[in-house]
């Protein structure tokens, strides 16, 4: 039996809701935004903005039928209404979930990390909140997630929840109220985003509360002009549709424009996710009926073409599987380019949402769950014996892979573990060395190019494992030091460097040499000082280059400033050749600086530009700058590294410190 929450009407007549053209075009450029946003490196900063006009046409198109719902039949209908949101999005979600599980089997290693809190989460409308919950972040690179995607999802399924309880208690308020109530609930959603944002940037982004602004936009211009979405008749022209029209193709081509072009940083985050959704408001605004002049017209046959339409459609479908066949993708082939990988990812994608809506989520959606299963068991029946093996067959290899790969699923990524092998190693650093950790937002050069554009809300570097303080040994001499991690059973593998130019001078002793890093150092730090006793490391997670002239000055400043410098920080983010020549100016004239390079995969587009920019400035000051080629030297051994393609193994850490040895002295053994 249905829960009915009535609100006062005097007549009820037949209501429904007026078709209106162009949303599924919106749809799939939001769609678009974000695949390119997460495929292709750097050609997007912006284009996460795209879950943002999801939310706002969400938040109209849930709120509008809501509202038919109360002048059709006197009452919010919840039974029915939630039955109809479960068909229409949890099929997809299911197919989905345990697809993307099966193939993360076949991949293995880090592509199944933490995946059973993550189908829970999916599976049950709640990943947003289980990712918070485990201090995770929808933005970290180094290691992605398979089914980071969903947190979005879970959002849009809490307020499908909550929101028709709201929407009823309004109903008895006049239209202005309504408005109002919308408006306030997502002003203060963004205030609170403001408020956790800094400390806790992925819980800002990620939460329900502190995401609601786009889907109360979208609810306020619902209850603003339901006289023109809903009714029988069809709307007067509106006075101002031609002044409509120009904000509605101004708004479609500053969303596109903006989330190709604008940068991620600065008072882009949050305003750029709050402007995008204002301007999805206005494309909206121009698709409703009463607006019917030439130009809004055309901005509606441009939207409501066949091939927008189609893809629209899909783009539910699209949304949920282009992110783990990326995430697939990433760890197996994680050295291809990001081209073409994109391509390949994005025909996948829309070849999974199309088999998925035509049988899957549209037979559900008009036959009900129990009628689709009916459906299937017909079609079933009129197999012969090897097809009915096969549609029965294949469904449970399909939940039998993903219940294994949850099963033998590691708790932490390789690429963390390397970094925690090489923090419980790392020798303690001088006095007010201290943590030099830059704040979130500044951690990829000047530009922050090179981070994934979701990572400026966190202000996690792509390269690294979440931000943490740099962590060192306790000085209780009471305590025995931990153990490095045991060494791999076979030969170690001798690294293969370019020849070593022939540089003058080596140091005296390796006390003599202060090397600053990130967490590739970090990983490394024990076979650093196993190779070079006595030499002096102070790595953190999630550095750039920002922040070490500030270390080095502290260096200096109480005299442990060795007399020569090593700086490894290309792994998260670009090095500019101003960069440098502030780092020449900070150790000073008498000391020589060794700049390490930078490897990662190919998504890591701005290490190629960081190791350019280093062996440049090393061309120009041979008598003072000397290069550690930590590219060229793990080049050749990928297999040494952890999943995520950039930390070493104790393999790859022993080619790390013999590179950065021979640098410093090339007769070295």
């Amino acid at each position: 039996m249905n829960t009915m929450i009535t609100a006062p009407v005097s007549k009820r007549p037949h209501y429904s809701m007026r078709r209106i053209p162009g949303l599924d075009g919106l749809r799939a450029i939001a769609a678009g935004l974000v695949l390119v946003y997460h495929l292709i490196p750097g050609r997007a900063p912006l284009g996460y903005v795209g879950v943002d006009v999801f939310f706002v046409l969400s938040g109209f198109l849930i709120t509008s039928l809501l509202l038919v719902s109360t002048l059709r039949h006197g009452s919010i209908r919840l039974g029915d209404f939630w039955a109809r949101r479960f068909r229409r999005l949890f099929p997809a979600v299911l197919v989905a979930t345990l697809g993307s599980a099966a193939l993360a089997f076949f991949v293995g290693g880090d592509a199944l990390v933490a995946l059973g809190r993550q189908v829970v989460g999916s599976l049950t409308a709640t990943y947003n909140w289980v990712e918070i919950a485990h201090d995770s972040s929808y933005f970290e690179e180094a290691s992605p997630l398979l089914l980071t995607n969903m947190w979005s999802l879970a959002v849009e399924q809490q307020f499908y929840v909550v929101w028709p309880l709201v929407v009823a208690g309004l109903a008895f308020l006049g239209t202005r109220w309504r408005v109002g109530a919308a408006l306030l609930i997502g002003s203060f959603s963004i205030y609170l985003h403001g408020l956790l944002a800094t400390d806790n940037p992925t819980r800002a982004y990620m939460g329900t509360d502190t995401h609601l602004w786009g889907l109360m936009l979208g609810a306020g211009l619902a209850f603003a002009l339901q006289h023109v979405v809903i009714g029988r008749d069809e709307p007067q022209r509106n006075p101002l549709s031609r002044a409509w029209a120009g904000a509605g193709w101004f708004a479609i081509i500053a969303i596109i424009l903006g989330g190709l072009f604008l940068p991620d940083s600065g008072p882009m985050y949050p305003w750029g996710m709050v402007g995008a959704s204002v301007l999805a408001l206005l494309v909206i605004r121009t698709m409703l009926p009463d607006v019917q002049s030439g130009p809004a017209y055309a901005l509606q046959k441009v939207l409501g073409s066949k091939v927008l339409t189609w893809l629209g459609v899909r783009s539910y479908g699209i949304y949920l599987w282009h992110w783990p066949l990326y995430v697939l993708g990433y760890y197996q082939f994680p050295f291809l380019n990001p081209y073409v990988a994109a391509i390949i990812i994005a025909t996948l994608s829309i070849i999974c949402a199309d088999l998925s809506y035509r049988f899957v989520e549209n037979p559900v959606r008009t036959m009900g769950v129990k009628g689709w299963l009916i459906h299937v068991r017909n079609r079933v029946a009129g197999f012969n014996p090897a097809q009915a093996i096969t549609a029965v067959g294949v469904p449970l290899l399909v939940v039998s892979f993903a219940v294994t790969g949850i099963a033998i699923a590691p708790p932490v990524s390789s690429g963390q573990a390397a970094v925690e092998a090489g923090k419980n190693t790392q020798p303690i650093p001088p006095p007010d060395a201290g943590d030099h950790t830059p704040p979130p937002g500044n951690q990829t050069g000047d530009s922050n190019e090179g981070t994934d554009p979701s990572a400026d809300p966190t202000g996690e570097a792509p390269g690294d494992v979440p931000a943490e303080e740099p962590a060192t040994p306790t000085d209780d001499p009471g305590e025995p030091a931990p153990s490095a991690p045991e060494e791999p059973t076979e030969a170690p593998v001798e690294p293969t460097l370019d020849p070593t130019p022939e540089y003058e001078g080596t140091p005296a002793s390796w006390d003599r040499v202060t090397i600053i890093g990130d967490s590739v150092t970090l990983a490394s730090a024990y076979k650093l000082q196993e190779q070079m006793p006595g030499v002096t490391v102070d790595a953190a997670e999630s550095r750039s280059i920002q922040v070490a002239t500030d270390i080095i000055s502290k260096y200096a400043a109480n005299g442990t400033l060795g007399d020569y410098v090593v700086v490894s920080l290309a792994t998260n983010g670009t090095i500019h050749e101003s960069d440098i020549t502030r780092l020449l100016e900070a150790i000073g004239p008498d000391r020589t600086l060794v700049l390490v390079t930078g490897f990662g995969p190919a998504r890591a587009s701005w290490i190629p530009e960081a190791n350019e920019a280093i062996h440049k400035c090393a061309r120009k000051h041979p008598d003072r700058i000397r290069v550690a080629d930590w590219h060229d030297a793990i080049e050749e051994h990928p297999e040494l590294l952890a999943g995520d393609s950039t930390h070493p193994g104790p393999a790859g850490a022993d080619i790390f410190a013999a590179t950065v040895r021979r640098t410093l002295d090339p007769n070295a053994s």
